[in-house]
């Protein structure tokens, strides 16, 4: 973990000092299963990270990443490029990656089922869980 945030705060130092638009939100997760439980966690551009459970229904502030992160998961995300990578197969465990902008844009890749995501998709899902859910 604290090797992942290094390299996301060296990283980040690199990053420009382009503002992020304050209704960009990634939201990462994961579900489904016997109990079709499903847990999210939502970056906000402040680094505010919330994790949200359906099962009981809740929504907790649990962390604020520093600047340099924050600004290095958006650059990543953008760099992803979803909207020519959409995909919606779930299976019975599923996972997912969201970038959306309020009602501009959401592009989202969910997978679980027999058809996986591009490789760079999954490397962000495993980036991002490990630097919010440490």
């Amino acid at each position: 973990m604290k090797k992942n945030l290094l390299l996301f705060l060296s990283l980040g130092l690199l990053v420009g000092c382009k503002s992020i638009p304050k209704e960009q939100l990634i939201t990462v997760g994961t579900g489904g299963g016997f109990a079709g439980t499903w847990q999210e966690y939502a970056l906000k551009p402040n680094g505010e990270v919330f994790r949200h459970t359906s099962k009981p229904d809740t929504n907790t502030l649990i962390a604020t990443l520093p600047k340099a992160v924050t600004k290095q998961l958006f650059k990543d995300i953008v760099a992803l490029d979803l909207a020519h990578k959409q995909l919606d197969e779930p299976g019975n465990m599923s996972y997912f990656v969201s970038f959306s902008e309020g009602n501009k844009f959401t592009y989202k890749v969910l997978w679980g089922g027999k058809t996986a995501p591009a490789d760079s998709v999954k490397q962000f899902y495993k980036s991002f869980m490990q630097v919010v859910n440490p």
